[in-house]
């Protein structure tokens, strides 16, 4: 049996009997954040231990481009009764008894695990998404036949690992870790470019098996390729078994996702009440990101459903995944406010609470140049998609009030990046833009001041980038002789190019030629004998 997610569903007793609704009775009061864990980017990570509640003051830091997570603590009841969702809840609509009558999933919809169409139903014997009454017929053959083939493989395993799963977890350094010395662990910290701070700060791992995880937890982190902790994850996965609060900051691509995941997976995993843990992010990609990858960790380990609270997609899909006793909220701030809003959930259950804020890190806002207006478009939606950060593009396309709204939002820090062509290189006076990036080099060395001059602007300092290649040879030495006398290191491809060297001798022997032709009291009298002769030959 299974339930749908996005309405309530309508049977008669003929239909199958295995398939009734699973509710979760929420209770009412409470405080929304009784223990907590916090990570948020920064370059710091603190520690402070309490005898009742995780604390912290610890900091891990590498010495990296910050972005990261926060744990954090609250005791502020969320949440107001509404019937609109009661309302909402009632609709009714007959199980779909076959996958080519379920409808093709939207991003961030569940996905049936069977044929890969909309995961509308939760299969209650396996917790897996399912579209349809014939795809649950065949994920639980599916399910049998695994079952048997685990039981007859490793018997001594699933015991070894029930065993593990039924007993309270504690985390503990390893036997391996114990036996380091401090001068080994500091030496250690000091290659992979660990700084902490913070009271009893926990050793960092070495491996994952280090931290006594359920077998079935390791071998997800196999499956997604995860072979041995990353620094980030090496010093911040101990400080949150502990149930400590963490900031922390690492590069981007680093594991900070897993490094946040893997504690929480283990403070909830026998957690009874629901929710237990709750994850923010800034925009609907990066929940996507976060809630995929939590999946795949938590495949296979009971009772550890997910749940995504994102804009742009359904809100009934979402409040009802949500009442279906789910373990994880990944959410962004403002569809999770729109819910407490409309409906009674109310989250008094949650003990942790994770913080990714990647995006806050980027002010103040970029200025980056492209030579066409179809570049800024492309380019302006591809660092929006990859990186979430608030992005237009500017071009001459853009109608006036267009384009003076874009002028604002700069003004006022409303976007982080704008891609644009050469419309805003000149006198514009933008105080707040601090970085311009030369996407493609300008055609001429006079646009090319304009545009790197929109950085630094009325006495302040400010960066510029610049990509050259061989599109942009013909302005090579220009570009050094103006950019080297300011100290800036410039790239060996470009001090060695064969295009630089030409031009540079070309203009050396045109300096001669010009230095020859002045007159000075060394050669005047040579120069009027050339004359003399010259007007004698006519």
């Amino acid at each position: 049996m299974f339930l749908p997610r996005s309405v309530k569903v309508k049977r008669t007793p003929d239909e199958d009997r295995s398939c009734t609704a699973k509710k979760h009775k929420l209770s009412s009061g409470g405080s929304l954040l009784e223990e907590t864990t916090e990570f948020q980017d920064c370059k710091s990570v603190g520690t402070e231990t309490s005898a009742s509640t995780y604390s912290l003051s610890e900091t891990v830091q590498e010495h990296t481009e910050p972005a990261a997570a926060d744990l954090g603590v609250a005791n502020t009841p969320l949440g107001k009764d509404n019937q609109n969702t009661d309302e909402d809840g009632s609709l009714e609509e007959p199980i779909k008894s076959f996958s080519k009558s379920q409808r093709w999933a939207e991003p961030g919809e569940p996905v049936c695990v069977v044929c890969g169409r909309y995961g509308e139903y939760i299969c209650d014997k396996t917790d897996e998404d399912v579209c349809s009454l014939e795809c649950k017929a065949k994920h639980l053959l599916q399910t049998q036949a695994k079952e048997k083939q685990l039981r007859s493989d490793q018997c001594t395993d699933s015991q070894a690992e029930a065993h593990l799963l039924n007993t309270p977890y504690f985390y503990k350094d390893h036997s391996f870790i114990l036996g380091l010395q401090d001068e080994q662990v500091e030496n250690l910290k000091l290659q992979l470019g660990i700084a902490v701070q913070g009271q009893q700060v926990p050793r960092p791992i070495v491996e994952f098996e280090h931290c006594g995880f359920p077998e079935t937890l390791n071998n997800n982190l196999k499956n997604s390729g995860y072979e041995v902790p990353t620094p980030i994850q090496m010093q911040m996965i101990p400080v949150g078994l502990l149930g400590r609060d963490i900031l922390a900051s690492a590069d981007t691509g680093s594991g900070k996702t897993a490094a946040f995941l893997l504690p929480v997976i283990m403070k909830v995993l026998k957690e009874t009440e629901t929710p237990s843990a709750l994850i923010l992010a800034p925009t609907r990609e990066l929940a996507i990101q976060i809630e995929r990858q939590a999946k795949e960790l938590m495949a296979g380990l009971p009772n550890m459903r997910t749940v995504l609270l994102v804009g742009g997609l359904p809100l009934p899909p979402q409040l009802h995944r949500l009442k279906q006793s789910v373990k994880v909220i990944i959410a962004t701030p403002g569809r999770l406010l729109e819910i407490l809003k409309q409906s009674s959930v109310q989250l008094h259950s949650i003990k942790i609470v994770v913080v990714d804020e990647d995006k806050k890190l980027f002010k103040p806002p970029v200025l980056v140049f492209v030579d066409c207006k179809l570049g800024a478009d492309l380019l302006s939606d591809a660092v929006h998609k990859i990186t979430g950060l608030l992005c237009t593009a500017m071009h001459s396309e853009k109608s006036q009030v267009e384009r003076t709204d874009i002028l604002q939002g700069l003004l006022q820090e409303k976007y982080e990046v704008i891609v644009s062509t050469g419309v805003l290189g000149r006198g514009l006076d933008l105080v707040s833009v601090k970085l311009v990036v030369n996407f493609d080099m300008p055609s001429t060395m006079d646009e090319y001041v304009h545009q790197v001059g929109r950085a630094g602007r009325l006495g302040h300092s400010g960066t510029a980038i610049t990509f050259i290649n061989n599109n942009s040879k013909k302005l090579f030495w220009d570009v050094v002789k103006r950019v080297k006398p300011t100290g800036t290191i410039l790239p060996p491809q470009l001090l060695n190019s064969p295009y630089l060297h030409d031009q540079k001798r070309r203009e050396q022997q045109r300096l001669k030629q010009l230095q020859s032709s002045l007159v000075t009291g060394d050669n005047i009298m040579d120069i009027i004998k050339k004359h003399n002769k010259n007007n004698s030959q006519r």
